[in-house]
């Protein structure tokens, strides 16, 4: 760590968070106009092409309602995809995390536009043709062009649909969850084929041929560089390997990685890469884990707790192992700080992030509280290394060990307890890092305390 680190005046830092939170600002407010104004002309061309005018004869309005949520449906399946292309500018904005809850939330809203599609459409030409709902599915299947490619890609939809929803992830092993979704790819293939082939947008109007032209190739450029290109050109240039592995704890290490000009990745204290270890069985299974120290000129420190899966692998890790890396991500980084003085809460190794944020916290003594909560003193990770940072930079540093999560009043990082060790909280930014369940208990906590929601700052793995 270097000196001007810890020296430097809060005065920077507040004006460097200040500029960041104005730019965060601008970007919200362009992609919030840029994603409305193309919805707005998807709705324009349905209209452009008769809309709600051609809803005449027998199922003419449900054929009309059929075609406007297969455009909208169409339209946010490409939304869906440039959520999770990994475009840097907009991971800085909102961070990996909330994009990963957003694609959540826009994939459900898609493949309900896309059934209601396939409904109102078969109930429409039902009626129109005087055939039954499985009468006028054999037809579509057998006479209209690329219809059955239509349906095989809601069917891909409905499956990774599936296997989003919080009970079947928790069954699921992450890469075979990650597996399921590159369907998605063949799903956007099979029903942009569909689209060509039938859909007014393309067979009668050249200007909204290309309007959906310059869509699709914008989000498949965004794929390439930033999904493909772009990690690509990161490794080739650091040829990251593993420099040292050093025990922490009885199931944890930290990971020290070296290569080539370290000190040119641009990457903050907080931040976090999804990382691949290239050896036999772990070159293709790749994990989030944050940095737990702030880069130097020559490495980069990770540190990884053994949770029963692949982690346990990490724990063994040779010297000279390949790493493939792709990052930085993630806004959990002292730019969010608005407040001279500011509270840290861990639980267990989510002390990892908040470790490295001590590195970029400028601060006088009494202005930084760390809380770190353990089940087992024997958990506690970087425990001398804390004390020795809490002795020379006035860091106000408590360790407590017990139960998990308790409720509101009893547990160790409860109401009561917060109240008692950090009185002036709702004058604090406060980040929160630890298990899902950890998270949202205290977040709830500090709200009640009176700490407004901008002061409240915390970042999860879920994705």
């Amino acid at each position: 760590m270097q000196v001007e680190q810890r020296t430097r005046s809060y005065a920077p830092a507040t004006t460097r968070a200040a500029s960041a939170r104005a730019r965060a600002a601008d970007r919200a407010w362009i992609v919030t106009v840029v994603v409305a104004a193309n919805a707005i002309a998807v709705v324009g061309l349905w209209i452009r092409h008769g809309g709600i005018a051609n809803a005449t004869g027998p199922g003419g309005t449900a054929t009309a309602v059929g075609q406007l949520t297969g455009l909208l449906g169409a339209y946010a399946v490409l939304v869906e995809l440039l959520l999770m292309a990994r475009v840097a500018w907009l991971e800085r904005f909102v961070g990996l995390d909330n994009l990963a809850v957003w694609h959540r939330w826009n994939g459900f809203v898609a493949v309900w536009l896309l059934v209601a599609h396939t409904v109102f459409i078969t109930i429409g030409y039902a009626a129109g043709n005087r055939r039954s709902l499985v009468g006028q599915t054999l037809d579509f299947v057998n006479h209209y062009p690329d219809v059955l490619m239509a349906f095989a890609a809601l069917a891909l939809f409905l499956g990774i649909a599936a296997t989003s929803m919080r009970t079947a992830r928790r069954t699921l092993h992450r890469e075979t969850w990650y597996l399921v979704h590159l369907y998605a790819y063949l799903a956007v293939a099979l029903g942009f084929a569909h689209q060509l082939a039938v859909g007014n947008d393309f067979s009668s109007d050249a200007v909204a041929r290309a309007w959906w032209a310059v869509l699709y190739a914008t989000v498949i450029a965004s794929i390439l560089v930033w999904r493909i290109g772009w990690p690509l050109w990161f490794n080739a240039r650091h040829r990251l390997r593993v420099d040292r592995v050093e025990r922490e704890a009885p199931d944890v290490v930290s990971i020290y990685v070296t290569g080539r000009d370290i000190d040119r990745i641009p990457a903050r204290p907080g931040q976090f890469f999804i990382w691949r270890f290239l050896t036999p069985d772990g070159w293709w299974k790749a994990h989030p884990f944050s940095l737990s120290a702030a880069p130097t000129r020559h490495r980069l420190r990770i540190t990884v707790k053994d949770l029963g899966d692949d982690t346990a692998l990490m724990q063994r890790v040779r010297r000279g192992t390949g790493v493939f890396a792709e990052g930085p991500y993630g806004t959990f980084t002292a730019d969010r700080r608005s407040r001279r003085k500011v509270l840290l809460i861990a639980g267990g190794i989510g002390i990892t992030p908040l470790r490295a944020l001590l590195d970029a916290l400028p601060c006088e003594a009494g202005d930084v509280t760390l809380l770190y909560r353990v089940v087992d003193s024997d958990d506690a990770v970087f425990r001398d290394e804390l004390k020795d940072l809490a002795r020379e930079r006035g860091i106000e540093f408590r360790l407590g060990v017990g139960a998990e999560i308790g409720d509101d009043q009893t547990d160790k990082l409860g109401i009561p307890a917060l109240r008692a060790m950090v009185p002036d909280v709702r004058d604090r930014d406060c980040f929160v890092c630890g298990p899902p369940g950890m998270i949202d208990a205290v977040r709830r906590r500090l709200r009640l305390l009176g700490v407004p929601k901008a002061q409240i700052h915390s970042e999860r793995f879920e994705f």
